[in-house]
């Protein structure tokens, strides 16, 4: 029974040190979901994490600038947008990663 209980542990402190792992990404889009669905009004939200030192990021959409900024280790940006009905994107790119996402106006 202990083998097993051990076992149970080790597996929990795995996935929630995955979990964690990916949480650490440079830069993290929380918000819109990837191949999501949203409003023509929609709200996005992410964060870029760099260690040590003045960093910047822009963000595009539809590979047009709508934003930049620098920061210190760590940026949290949210904003809103109106959109037209169809497939967009969102770029986030810092000095030190960047992401992406696709996501369906209504």
């Amino acid at each position: 029974m202990k083998k097993f209980i051990v076992s149970i542990s080790m597996l929990a402190s795995l996935s929630v040190g995955g979990i964690a792992s990916a949480a650490n990404a440079p830069v993290n889009i929380a918000y819109p979901i990837h191949n999501s669905t949203v409003k023509n009004y929609f709200h996005s939200n992410f964060t870029t994490t760099c260690s040590g030192g003045m960093y910047s990021v822009k963000w595009y959409l539809d590979g047009t600038l709508i934003g930049n900024g620098s920061f210190y280790d760590v940026a949290s940006v949210q904003f809103a947008q109106k959109l037209p009905a169809g497939w967009h994107t969102l770029l986030v790119v810092s000095s030190c990663g960047q992401d992406t996402v696709k996501f369906l106006v209504q």
